[in-house]
This record gives C-alpha cells, structure tokens and sequence, in this order.
C-alpha cells in the first residue's frame, strides 16, 4: 500500500510540476562555523588568515592588533574638511569577544575622523555575532556626540586613513602590531 502511495504521489507532483506545489523544501541553513584564530600575528599569518577566511571582497586590510584586523574601503574614506574624513571601518576578529548584546565575531562602523586631533567619532555601528560581518547582534544608528581618544591600535588606523584621503594617493597598509604590544614571531 506505501508502495502505490508512493507512486500516486510522484505522478500527482509530476502533474503539477511548475506550479511549486510539490517543489523541493529548501535545505536548512548550515551551521556558520567561524574560523580560528591567524597561525601567528605576524604580517604574513594574518594576511593568509584574512585571505583563506574573510569574504574582503572590495575591502583592504590595513590594520590588525591581538585581536582583529581592520578593513576600509579601497578609496580609504572621504575628505570632509581640511583635517577632518570619514570611512567605513570592518572589524574581524580573531576570537568572540563580549559585548553588551552577546559574543561578537565581527563588526562595522562609520567613523568621523579628526586627522589634525587623532580622534574620532563613531556616527554609526553594527555588530555582528559571526566574522563576515553575518548574524547581526545589535545596530547603533546614530553618532556619538563626545570625541573618542584612540587606543595604540586605532592610532595606526587612523594615520593609514588620514594619509590616504587627505594626501589623495592610494592607502598604504600599516600592517604588524605596535612595538609596545608584544613582539611578533617573524617567521
């Protein structure tokens, strides 16, 4: 009996085949899995970590610290003033870290730049719970009214940014982490 039920069901589809009656239920979204962290914070390891993992697709890696890398767009940012641009800033990291919403991977903020001052604004702010900037966690449209004094980290983003669009010639990669966080294995 399963047998003719079986048949009558597949000649009942390939009836009505076209009309997404009997079409196949999609398969179920894989599991994301995040990759691990570079094989060392060496120019070379986290460049081929960011090249073996990171869809950077019309993105340049500029900058990376113990934590992550930073990406901007190819044309770095836009010149709003004498010493002031702004830029879209990709964060990847290389382990989860805490935030308020939960356990981040990755994340994007829309920076206003005081290049003469180095310091910035955060105008706008996503963060994501997987690297590839997937599984949204929380979104902060609006700016940040106080000026923010950068951490060794993003000093180096910020001079590479800087440099670039107030300069107008093509952005110059600050890659390696800053003398006082530690010494690199130079492999």
């Amino acid at each position: 009996m399963s047998m003719r039920a079986t048949a009558l069901g597949v000649a009942i589809c390939a009836a009505l085949a076209g009309s997404g009656v009997c079409a196949p239920k999609p398969a179920p979204n894989a599991a994301i899995v995040d990759p691990p962290p570079p094989a060392s914070l060496d120019i070379a390891g986290v460049e081929a970590w960011a090249s073996a993992y990171i869809d950077a697709d019309m993105w340049t890696l500029i900058t990376h610290d113990l934590e992550g890398a930073r990406f901007v767009r190819p044309q770095g940012g836009e010149a709003k003033g004498p010493h002031t641009i702004e830029a879209d800033i990709r964060t990847e990291l290389f382990q989860p870290v805490q935030m308020g919403a939960g356990l981040a991977r990755s994340g994007m903020a829309h920076w206003s730049v005081d290049c003469a001052g180095t310091r910035y604004v955060v105008k706008s702010m996503t963060i994501y719970s997987h690297n590839n900037l997937q599984g949204e966690l929380a979104r902060k449209p609006g700016a940040d009214k106080d000026w923010i004094t950068p951490n060794e980290f993003q000093v180096a983003t910020i001079q590479v940014l800087c440099k670039a669009v107030l300069s107008g010639k093509p952005l110059e990669p600050l890659l390696g982490l800053p003398a006082s966080a530690g010494t690199p294995s130079e492999d």
